[in-house]
C-alpha cells in the first residue's frame, strides 16, 4: 500500500510540472511582453491591464482592479472548501538604463525590469492556468494577487489595507523570488529571518558660516558632519552587540557653497537595515539621542528624520515545510538547497505577516548560470536570466506549492 500511494504522489507531482511545460512559450511571452514595457512602483497601470487580459483568456472571471491602487487580484477557486491561500508576485520595475542587447530590452527609456518581477508575475499567471485546469481537484481556493510598488512604496501593505486578505479571508501566503546567488533551476529555501527591517534616516548638521580662513570664528558643518559619521559606525562596531545583524549607511552628503566659506549645514541622507529588534532600537536611540550631544560637543546641532520601512521578512516554518515538499516534488531533493542565510535587503512581502497576520513564506528560485553568461546581481543594467528554463519551474513551485497549503 505504500509502494502504491508514494507512485500516485509522483506521479501528480511530475503532472504539475508537466502542466507548467506545456505552458513553457506563453510564460516566455508573457514576461517578455512585461520586460519590454516596465513600469515605476504606483504607476503599473499598463501592467495590470495586460494581467487581466491574459487572466480572461485563461477564462478566470472572479477578478479585482485597483487594489490597492493598481493592483490587482484573482480568485480560482476548486473544490468546495473554506480555505483559501495566497500567492504573490511583484509587478513593478526600477529606474535603471538597460544595457542587455537582446530583442525584448525595455522599449521604455529609463525603465528596466532589472530585479526579475517580470518573471514573478509570469509565473503567476502561469499559476493561474495550472489550477484553473485542475477543476474541483484543486482542493480549495487559491486568490492570485498581483502586487505594485515593492521597490520601496509599500504596495503590498497598500493591497492588504484595500482588503486583498479578506471576502475570503486568506489563512496563508507564499511568494518567490529570483536569487542571482542559486543555480539556475535549483530552489532555495530559506528559514527564519529572510529579510532586514528597512528604515531610512536623514540628518542636518547645523553650524555657522564664516570665512574660510578664520574657521575658529564660526562652526564648520562639514567637520562635525565627518566626526559625525565616524561615530556612527563606531558607535556600531564597538557599542553594540556583535551577534545583532545591523548597518547604517549613508549614500547622499551635500553640503557648502563655495570653498572659501566655511560651511553652515550639511545634509545626509542613508539607510538602517536590522534584523533583531535590540539592534535596531540601539542604533535608533544613538541616531536620535546621543548623536546629538556629540554633534552640540563640537558647536553644532543635530536634527534627525526617521522614516520608518519595511519590517524584517520571517518565513513562518509551517508554510515553509509545505512550499519545501512542494520545491522536491518539482525539481527532485539535490535541486533544493538551504537558503544563503538572512540579507540586509528589505522585501515588503512581510507585510503580509505583520499587518495582514497571516503565516506567510517565500522562496528563492535560482537563475544564476555562469556558462551562459546569467551572473548580473539584482538591481543592475545587465540583469536578465535565462527564462524557458527557470519560468516554468517557478509555475510549477507556486501551483504546487498552494496545493499542498491548501492539504496542510
Amino acid at each position: 500500500m505504500a509502494k502504491r500511494a508514494g507512485t500516485r504522489k509522483s506521479r501528480k507531482q511530475h503532472s504539475t510540472l508537466a502542466a507548467a511545460m506545456k505552458l513553457r512559450s506563453k510564460l516566455v511571452e508573457w514576461r517578455r511582453h512585461f520586460h519590454q514595457y516596465p513600469e515605476p512602483s504606483m504607476q503599473e497601470h499598463e501592467t495590470a491591464a495586460y494581467v487581466v487580459e491574459q487572466l480572461r483568456e485563461l477564462g478566470l472571471e472572479e477578478i479585482k482592479t485597483g487594489v490597492g491602487e493598481t493592483g490587482v487580484t484573482c480568485m480560482v477557486r476548486g473544490a468546495k472548501s473554506r480555505k483559501t491561500v495566497a500567492l504573490r508576485a511583484d509587478m513593478d520595475a526600477l529606474e535603471i538604463v538597460e544595457e542587455n542587447e537582446v530583442e525584448y530590452a525595455s522599449r521604455k527609456p529609463g525603465l528596466m525590469h532589472a530585479c526579475g518581477h517580470d518573471g514573478h508575475t509570469a509565473c503567476l499567471l502561469g499559476v493561474g492556468a495550472i489550477l484553473a485546469s485542475m477543476g474541483n481537484q484543486l482542493p480549495g481556493n487559491v486568490k492570485l494577487i498581483f502586487q505594485p510598488g515593492e521597490e520601496g512604496s509599500g504596495g503590498a501593505l497598500k493591497m492588504i489595507q484595500d482588503g486583498c486578505l479578506r471576502s475570503p479571508k486568506v489563512s496563508a501566503i507564499a511568494g518567490l523570488h529570483v536569487d542571482t546567488d542559486t543555480d539556475s533551476g535549483s530552489i532555495a529555501i530559506p528559514r527564519g529571518y529572510v529579510c532586514a527591517q528597512t528604515d531610512d534616516i536623514d540628518m542636518t548638521v547645523h553650524g555657522r558660516s564664516g570665512h574660510a580662513a578664520a574657521p575658529d570664528k564660526g562652526v564648520d558643518a562639514i567637520a562635525v558632519a565627518s566626526q559625525a559619521l565616524i561615530a556612527v559606525q563606531q558607535f556600531i562596531a564597538r557599542h553594540t552587540s556583535s551577534t545583532d545583524r545591523k548597518l547604517v549607511t549613508f549614500g547622499t552628503i551635500a553640503g557648502g557653497t563655495r570653498r572659501n566659506i566655511v560651511a553652515d549645514s550639511v545634509h545626509l541622507q542613508g539607510t538602517i537595515r536590522s534584523l533583531e529588534p535590540r539592534g535596531r532600537k540601539a542604533v535608533l536611540k544613538f541616531l536620535q539621542q546621543d548623536l546629538r550631544k556629540l554633534v552640540g560637543a563640537m558647536g553644532g546641532r543635530l536634527t534627525v528624520r526617521m522614516i520608518e520601512g519595511y519590517p524584517p521578512l520571517v518565513n513562518d516554518d509551517a508554510v515553509t515545510d509545505m512550499v519545501e515538499i512542494a520545491a522536491v516534488a518539482i525539481v527532485g531533493k539535490d535541486a533544493v538547497v538551504p537558503g544563503n542565510g538572512p540579507g540586509l535587503g528589505g522585501e515588503d512581502f512581510a507585510y503580509f505577516s505583520t499587518a495582514g497576520k497571516i503565516p506567510a513564506a517565500m522562496v528563492h528560485l535560482g537563475i544564476r548560470d555562469e556558462k551562459k553568461g546569467f551572473t548580473s546581481p539584482g538591481h543592475s543594467t545587465t540583469f536578465d536570466f535565462e527564462d524557458t528554463k527557470v519560468l516554468p519551474i517557478g509555475a510549477a513551485l507556486l501551483a504546487e506549492a498552494a496545493v499542498r497549503m491548501l492539504r496542510g
